[in-house]
């Protein structure tokens, strides 16, 4: 999984970070549940950019 969450004690927040862009916040949410739904949303724009990129090598054969 590209992103993921982490609780910042410093700020009290919940952070989405990307962990192919070493680590980069991308947001801070006030709950573990707010961070987790952004971080699954990006997870999921991330794949159909990837998947709109790189079609499967059955979809391009045919």
């Amino acid at each position: 999984m590209r992103y993921s969450t982490i609780y910042v004690d410093s700020i009290g927040k919940w952070a989405v970070v990307d962990t192919l862009s070493d680590g980069s916040v991308l947001n801070f949410h006030g709950s573990e549940k707010e961070a987790c739904q952004a971080a699954d949303l990006e997870e999921s724009r991330w794949d159909k950019l990837v998947a709109g990129a790189f079609p499967s090598a059955a979809a391009a054969s045919g």
